[in-house]
């Protein structure tokens, strides 16, 4: 009996001793938070650090200096500026304007006596391109209208387009006679007017062609006639073509092409 009251007393102690020991923390904390505030408040702020250990100072950032810009010279306004500087590159001298000789239809007078030049254009580099090559160009524009196809056509002189119309020159005999040249090539049946009745066989050589009306036979047998233009421009000389009709004087092709100065130079009187 004397056994169960003292355990129930030292049971009784131990609960007390620990209920001090809880009350004593709570007041030690109690303390502790209201002293807290006033530690928070007087302590200055640490910065934080950035995930690259780098400082972030909550501060306002101070205005950016303008930029002051410096107008410098370029190298080439320097080189320019210099009168003794050497030219770091190859100068050429501006060519002159190109300029053209006159026509023969555009001399106003003929002077008795006066030689003509060997050639009438401009002295230029010659042109890879021959005067055939444009006139095949344009026969083949020609040759692709279907009122061609089995049709018999007599080529004429490319005359200057001035108010006669009955004036030639080099450039218009000539490219006659490549277009009755090409015409063939292309599939279009050419008639030789020009083609005597009979061959004339001399020492200097044997002909079978003439200019003389008397020579020529009376009937060619044309259903066309291919009669063109020349205008002269500052590009060159524009060459515009027609195939008529000998009955109807319709037209039933044209076409039309520009050769520049560097093909005239090869025109020879």
């Amino acid at each position: 009996m004397n056994k169960t009251w003292l355990s129930l007393l030292v049971l009784g102690l131990s609960g007390c001793a620990q209920l001090c020991d809880c009350q004593k923390t709570t007041e030690a904390q109690n303390k502790t938070a209201s002293a807290a505030p006033a530690t928070v408040t007087s302590a200055p702020a640490e910065p934080a650090v950035g995930s690259d250990d780098y400082t972030l100072e909550d501060r306002p950032m101070a205005e950016a200096v303008p930029a002051e810009t410096v107008q410098r010279q370029s190298q080439l306004d320097l080189v320019a500026q210099d009168p003794n500087a050497r030219p770091f590159l190859p100068v050429k001298a501006t060519p002159a304007r190109l300029s053209r000789k006159l026509l023969p239809s555009e001399f106003p007078v003929a002077v008795e006596g006066a030689s003509y030049p060997v050639s009438l254009y401009p002295n230029l580099s010659h042109s890879k391109k021959q005067l055939s090559d444009y006139a095949s160009q344009l026969g083949f524009k020609l040759a692709a209208f279907e009122a061609l196809k089995g049709a018999k056509v007599g080529v004429t002189s490319f005359v200057e387009f001035d108010d006669s119309l009955q004036r030639s020159n080099a450039l218009g005999n000539q490219f006659a006679e490549a277009m009755a040249t090409t015409l063939p090539q292309h599939g279009v049946e050419v008639i030789d007017f020009k083609l005597t009745r009979k061959i004339s066989v001399s020492r200097e050589g044997d002909f079978a062609l003439s200019r003389d009306v008397r020579q020529l036979s009376e009937k060619a047998g044309m259903d066309y006639i291919l009669v063109g233009t020349l205008v002269t421009t500052r590009r060159g000389v524009q060459v515009n073509s027609r195939i008529v009709s000998v009955r109807g004087q319709q037209v039933v092709a044209a076409a039309s092409t520009l050769l520049p100065h560097l093909v005239l130079q090869q025109i020879q009187p």
